[in-house]
């Protein structure tokens, strides 16, 4: 994996949106679990404080286990959320359950009040209403319209149950009042939540853009000298086969500054590091600058001939380079290459076989320059 010639915040703040999407949908998520079985328990009460468990028994049941059903759904186990796209399908999909308990619930609530199998239980079944739609309006206020809907399902069919039948003034007032006041939570904790996630985003892209700037060159946008370090000691400590190292030298690169200027020069290391990605973007690997006009790359799962093929690849693009100048002129540059492929058997460790391959760059020199030696 080759990292990108820079990161811009642009592309800092898509991946910490996405972040923030995978949260939303673990906090969701964690947040209904909790809820399911107490729709279940407060079914229960409802029937068992009536007589609707002589007078209505399937139904009942049927409510049950529909109830039962919808909160064992919610525990099914997320799938992989690789974009924002996959965490909206998640959403949507938790969504519907927990809007469609709200609405079974609202429902079997406005049966239960209008039943005159559940008379008993009627007190029982506004405690029911109110307690759960309170609930929901603190635990759901992630979206508020989503939070909306469903407290409206679950409070509004029996408050319209309880107006159409009369005489419950005061309850349906003291109903009405608590709907506007889980309208005013559900307004309230949406916009802490919201809040939370937009510092959460901020707090994110900075963090990367730092962890960033720390392990990538800012002029060839390829990963530092320390950041190559770690990752070919690591390839190395392994003491496995496959791990190929490359490094490359610009021919003449100070005669280049001293011609031609340091932007020039830097548009050279720019190219080449263009050119290095794409040699080796196919093959597994991390490239880097090294330091000055000298870069390189670790590569990994391929064998010396392979990696032979990659530098040879890489040389005829930096030879087909054109830099062009202000005055309309243009020059090319060529380049020196060195490679080698790990040998558990003959190196000790990963410095030996860098030492073999900076020898090999300096062969490359020596014998004319714009070339590939080996490590033997």
């Amino acid at each position: 994996m080759n990292p990108p010639r820079m990161t811009t915040i642009t592309e800092l703040r898509r991946a910490a949106t996405l972040a923030s999407a995978r949260q939303r949908v673990a906090d969701l998520r964690e947040r209904a679990l909790l809820g399911g079985v107490f729709y279940v328990f407060s079914w229960a009460l409802i029937v068992l404080y009536s007589e609707a468990l002589t007078l209505r028994l399937p139904w009942v049941l049927a409510a049950g286990l529909g109830l039962a059903l919808l909160g064992a759904l919610r525990f099914l186990p997320s799938p992989q959320l690789p974009d924002a796209e996959a965490a909206d399908r998640v959403q949507h999909r938790l969504w519907a359950l927990l809007l469609g308990m709200a609405g079974l619930w609202g429902a079997l609530c406005c049966w239960a009040w209008i039943d005159p199998a559940f008379a008993a239980s009627r007190m029982i079944t506004a405690i029911g209403v109110v307690s759960l739609a309170t609930a929901y309006s603190q635990l759901y206020a992630v979206r508020r319209a989503q939070a909306f809907t469903g407290v409206a399902l679950m409070m509004l069919p029996t408050m319209t149950a309880i107006a159409l039948e009369g005489g419950h003034n005061g309850l349906l007032l003291m109903m009405a009042v608590n709907l506007l006041f889980l309208v005013a939570v559900i307004i309230r904790s949406n916009r802490e939540y919201e809040a939370k996630l937009d510092l959460d985003i901020e707090l994110r892209t900075e963090r990367d853009r730092y962890v960033r700037l720390s392990r990538v060159d800012a002029l060839s946008g390829l990963a530092n000298r320390g950041h190559f370090q770690t990752v070919f000691d690591a390839a190395t400590a392994s003491r496995e086969a496959g791990v190929v190292l490359l490094v490359l030298d610009v021919d003449r690169f100070k005669q280049v500054n001293d011609r031609f200027g340091h932007v020039a020069g830097d548009r050279v290391i720019i190219g080449v590091a263009e050119a290095l990605r794409g040699a080796v973007e196919a093959v597994r690997g991390v490239s880097a600058r090294l330091g000055g006009e000298e870069v390189g790359a670790v590569l990994r799962d391929i064998d010396a001939v392979q990696g032979l093929a990659v530098a040879e690849d890489l040389r005829r693009r930096i030879n087909a380079l054109r830099f062009s100048l202000p005055d309309g002129s243009d020059f090319n540059v060529t380049a020196s290459i060195g490679i080698g492929a790990f040998d558990p058997k003959k190196h000790r460790d990963g410095d030996a076989l860098y030492r073999e391959v900076d020898a090999a760059l300096y062969k490359a020199k020596a014998g004319g320059r714009n070339r590939v030696v080996a490590v033997q």
